[in-house]
């Protein structure tokens, strides 16, 4: 395991949006590019007070933003963007092509995740303010970035979502990974993130292997943080991932309805989490997640799969 050095920990910052309170849930990337600052998933625009604080214990205005480097438009990642720009229009958003149009006009984005957080969705994520397409700057995967005194790779990394992007960064050996290769609990427990709807598994196999190309010495998970270990974490998420949606493929043969068998991953999934960390941190990731989510959008992989199959047939 390569150590954190005091350099990198400093130009590479995990700024802890503390969302609803809680620690070590969602964390924005603050880059020191010598020249221009740039975020790299701001969050929700629910943590933007914390966000604004944060940023300026450390002596950086908003107005210091030249750039927002996002992964993918999940309401997590993504949310606050509009209202950072509103309050600087020179900041640069980067985002894929797949994810722009959202970023335009997010009412479309906006129905969904309604669907999935009904009314408390205000309360959660706060508002997501459209982005003028004039900041806008649009990847497709295979790009070099060139932020201030920094240089990055864009690599395409879909499976978690269709618009997903991961930044690598040569220099620093560090590959900013959004939620392409999942969670990370407590420095020793590695979680997917399979939430509908794009949840592709061959995607998100082909998309790290894509990353591990690059030889990154550390991740930089949004959830959470830079961390060291990749190839460990990268097989454990693999063997997890395997085993979750074997688990889930299962049951949709199974009696019972989608309700019942959501349930009975959720306590599969409280199971390893209660043998694998201390109660305290089982607890508290239990709080911050809905297990039930991850066996939908398998499911729905599942399904999609099952459904292609037959009408080739």
């Amino acid at each position: 395991m390569s150590p954190i050095s005091d350099n990198l920990a400093d130009s590479i910052v995990t700024v802890d949006l503390e969302h609803q309170g809680r620690e070590r849930y969602i964390a924005c990337c603050l880059l020191d590019c010598k020249g221009e600052f740039a975020l790299l998933d701001p969050g929700p625009s629910s943590t933007l007070n914390v966000l604004r604080q944060k940023l300026r214990d450390r002596g950086i205005a908003i107005s210091d933003i030249g750039s927002i480097l996002l992964t993918h438009i999940h309401f997590d990642h993504a949310g606050a963007t509009g209202a950072l720009v509103e309050q600087n229009p020179r900041i640069r958003v980067f985002v894929h092509s797949k994810g722009a149009a959202h970023l335009r006009n997010p009412k479309r984005l906006l129905e969904s995740a309604s669907r999935v957080f009904g009314p408390r969705i205000e309360e959660l994520w706060g508002s997501f303010e459209p982005v003028p397409a004039g900041n806008l700057y649009v990847l497709r995967g295979g790009e070099n970035l060139t932020i201030g005194a920094r240089e990055f790779e864009v690599l395409y990394t879909p499976g978690h979502a269709i618009h997903h992007v991961s930044y690598f960064e040569p220099a620093s050996k560090v590959a900013f990974v959004g939620d392409a290769a999942g969670v990370r609990i407590d420095d020793s427990f590695v979680y997917p993130a399979t939430p509908p709807p794009d949840i592709d598994l061959r995607a998100i196999n082909e998309s790290l292997d894509l990353i591990l190309a690059r030889k990154p010495q550390f991740l930089f998970l949004t959830h959470f943080g830079l961390m060291g270990r990749v190839e460990w974490h990268v097989a454990e998420l693999r063997d997890r991932l395997r085993r979750w949606s074997e688990f889930v493929r299962l049951s949709l043969d199974r009696q019972g309805d989608d309700l019942r068998r959501a349930r009975e991953f959720s306590e599969m999934v409280k199971a390893e989490l209660s043998a694998d960390l201390t109660n305290a941190g089982s607890t508290r990731f239990e709080k911050f997640i809905s297990f039930q989510q991850n066996w939908y959008g398998l499911a729905r992989y599942w399904r999609r799969q099952s459904a292609s199959s037959t009408s080739s047939n």
